[in-house]
């Protein structure tokens, strides 16, 4: 009797384990269509915390990218055309975890094609 009460014990925690695990959430379908401001796009308010986010792990003095070090607005610059083609996977994907949003891109976009101004 024991051992029926464990199995049934067992199977009834495997279930509910996967009715959690098949849960599947979409942002779009929850919250609607959401938007991505890049008017105004601002280096220190918008392109720096991606940055930050993203590239300053590797690309910091001591980094496996520390050749390019993006730790300030002027090395920044100084790569914002290669930072645009590489968020976007032109001559290699960047971050090497995998893409990163494509809002985050768009906004690295906007900030180049604006001329990459220290605002």
């Amino acid at each position: 009797m024991k051992k029926v009460f464990v199995s049934v014990l067992a199977c009834a925690f495997l279930m509910v384990l996967s009715q959690n695990a098949c849960y599947y959430d979409n942002e779009v379908e929850q919250y609607g269509v959401v938007s991505c401001d890049t008017v105004g796009i601002s280096f220190s308010q918008d392109v720096l915390p991606i940055i930050n986010a993203n590239c300053i792990s590797c690309h910091v003095q001591g980094g496996v990218q520390s050749s390019s070090p993006l730790t300030n607005y002027d090395q920044i610059k100084g790569f914002s055309n290669e930072i645009e083609n590489r968020v976007n996977g032109i001559g290699g994907i960047m971050p090497p975890s995998g893409p990163m949003s494509e809002c985050n891109q768009s906004k690295i976009e906007a900030w180049v094609r604006a001329g990459a101004p220290n605002n």
